[in-house]
């Protein structure tokens, strides 16, 4: 299982889903019993974590850019087992909760002398202490409190009483506190009004005045916090333990992974049996792990799996640059294991995109030094590198396609060539853009196409690409015809094949439906229906044009705004820079923000809705999630 779990690349699956241990030659195979032993890793995991949150609340800790470039600790798994092989981790741990009990004990201790404090507080005014009234033979002296929604109830009882003084002296809260001296032959009488007052009476055992009495509560108190500190200072000494609890939780969590998968297996005294998925690319380097254990005592069966069946789980496997992508892919959906995976197919797509959005050259540069730079001084997590990988790669589109439209932080720069000018030629550019919109469509269907073939389904690739192809085609070829852009002779071809489309289109609804006659024919018709689709696809590729214009007119903007301010004073210059740096930042982020929605947009709607539908269950691999550091992370990259 160590062996395996190195290895990695192995997903388990329950071997009683293959095998029928009700036969007899089977029935001595059982269930592992793993329960005990998970438990004891999840006590020593809470362990773990509740010694790193009371170190980490009182030590010092790394922060800001200088987290960003030490970032976590990187370990293999070999190298990770070694290190926990040095460390005493119940001796650590029980320092840790010694200390943590002790400041328990203190904070709980200053606590109850807080409430004291506050309990005493509405006394202050008193200036007897009860012991010394308490000596009185003939009189009752009473401390407490009544309830501020009936204490005229209990003035009223009290005023009728003839020997007897009461004075208020404090409030606390919703409660009024008084105090009370009678002369013992009128006691009844007292008992009653204090019922009626619901009267709550306070027992301070203690010769000193209430004021005094809190001035030694709170030297009391300071003492507490002095000690607190101590124990504070003690707890930050230990920060040099903090990586090692860090490092032995993400081992147990690994360990538990470990256990748990023995819930999939069956086992008698001296034998095993597993089964699971493992990438066809890697069954090689799986056996020879497992021959180097077992030597010849075992028996491996490796199985085609159901290309077919959803229960496979997914593992996508593409070369570095698409690899930054795949997070898009699994936003949306894996693919199932019948279709074709997506990435590759959009990724320089969804670049180019991203680009003409977001386009300008120096918001692409900004974006690509900062990437770079991140990439070579900054410790990253596999998930954050390939994160910061996929913004280097759009910045590089952003800054081609802002050469392109001759946009420098909004401005353009005299002489320097430029393909395209936003300012003058956004109807060529909308063209454009509705052009590549159609491009991106007709992909989009020829991969259906391409799977359709692949599984043999001729009939549904003619009537659910081909009958869409002749239907476009003809439709924008007899528009460019109407507009005069062709040759209008082409129009009367254009609407015989649009016809023609139609008729496919008709006829391929209609032929999946079990029914009658009327049944058939609305389907056909609702097929047709999706012409309006299309155009609502077409249309959607203009914001290609707009959200390129939108960023460069707000950059054109913030470079106005600042060459009004600029000049004339020091307070001048200084809000010009400000006015540039703080806006043009904005900027970038809504230009990366837009950019990044749409074009998640167009690839997912526009793109995806025409061949590709997921739902792919993603690829266990054999390890558990760590939190704290980075293991085994040449193999995520």
């Amino acid at each position: 299982m160590r062996e395996l779990q190195i290895f990695r690349n192995i997903q388990f699956e329950d071997v009683k889903d293959i095998e029928d241990f009700e036969d007899k030659s089977l029935e001595r195979f059982k269930k592992p019993i793993v329960e005990e032993y998970i438990s004891n890793l999840d006590e020593n995991m809470n362990k773990s974590i509740y010694a790193i949150e009371l170190i980490s609340k009182y030590a010092p800790t790394v922060s800001g850019l200088k987290s960003l470039k030490e970032g976590l600790p990187n370990y293999t798994f070999v190298e990770m087992e070694k290190r926990i092989s040095e460390i005493d981790f119940d001796k650590e741990y029980d320092i840790i909760k010694i200390l943590g009990d002790e400041l328990s004990s203190v904070e709980l201790k200053i606590s109850k002398k807080k409430e004291q404090i506050k309990e005493l507080e509405p006394l202050l005014e008193l200036d007897v202490s009860i012991n010394e009234i308490d000596k009185l033979s003939r009189f009752n002296s009473i401390l407490g409190g009544v309830s501020g929604k009936i204490v005229d109830n209990f003035n009223g009882a009290m005023s009728g009483l003839e020997y007897t003084y009461y004075e208020e002296i404090g409030v606390y809260k919703d409660e009024v506190f008084f105090f009370i001296i009678s002369d013992k032959r009128e006691e009844d009488e007292l008992n009653e009004a204090l019922r009626i007052g619901n009267f709550n009476k306070i027992k301070i055992d203690s010769d000193k005045l209430p004021r005094d009495s809190i001035e030694d509560i709170k030297n009391d108190i300071q003492k507490l916090e002095n000690e607190k500190q101590n124990i504070i200072s003690n707890i930050s000494g230990n920060k040099d333990k903090l990586d090692d609890f860090k490092l032995v939780y993400d081992y147990l969590a690994n360990i538990r992974v470990r256990e748990l998968a023995k819930r999939d297996f069956m086992a008698t005294s001296s034998v095993c049996m597993l089964s699971g998925y493992c990438p066809d690319f890697d069954t090689k380097r799986m056996e020879e792990i497992i021959f180097n254990i077992c030597g010849e005592d075992y028996s491996l069966e490796f199985k085609d799996v159901d290309r077919d069946s959803d229960e496979i789980p997914i593992l996508l496997k593409n070369n570095k640059i698409v690899r930054v992508f795949e997070n898009i892919t699994s936003t949306y959906a894996l693919p199932k294991y019948n279709e074709v995976d997506p990435t590759p197919l959009y990724a320089p797509i969804y670049a180019l995109f991203f680009g003409m959005m977001s386009a300008d050259f120096g918001y692409g540069a900004v974006l690509l030094i900062l990437t770079t730079l991140g990439l070579k001084l900054c410790n990253f997590t596999p998930d954050m590198k390939k994160n910061v990988k996929f913004f280097q790669l759009i910045g590089i589109s952003t800054t081609i396609w802002g050469f392109l439209y001759g946009s420098y932080f909004g401005a353009s720069i005299p002489g320097m060539w430029r393909l395209f000018d936003l300012s003058t030629q956004f109807m060529t550019i909308l063209i454009i853009s509705i052009i590549m919109g159609g491009i991106h469509l007709a992909y989009g269907l020829a991969i259906k196409a391409y799977m359709l073939i692949r599984d043999k389904q001729y009939v549904d690739m003619f009537f659910d690409v081909i009958a869409w192809y002749i239907v476009l085609a003809s439709i924008i070829v007899l528009l460019l015809s109407i507009a005069g852009v062709l040759n209008p002779e082409l129009k009367t071809i254009a609407k015989y094949g649009a016809c023609l489309g139609i008729v496919l289109l008709i006829v391929g609804g209609a032929r999946a439906v079990n029914g009658n006659i009327g049944a058939k024919i609305a389907a056909g018709i609702y097929n047709v229906y999706g012409i309006s689709n299309y155009i609502g696809d077409f249309v959607s590729y203009s914001r290609l044009m707009a959200l390129g214009m939108a960023g460069g007119y707000i950059a054109f903007s913030v470079n106005m705004i600042a060459g009004m301010t600029w000049g004339h004073t020091i307070i001048g210059y200084v809000a010009s820079i400000l006015i540039l740096v703080i806006f043009h930042a904005f900027n970038l982020f809504l230009s990366c923000l837009g950019a990044y929605v749409h074009a998640l947009r167009l690839i997912y709607v526009e793109f995806f809705g025409k061949f590709y539908e997921g739902g792919g269950k993603a690829f266990k691999f054999f390890r558990g999630k760590t939190r704290y550091i980075n293991l085994d992370r040449h193999l995520e990259e």
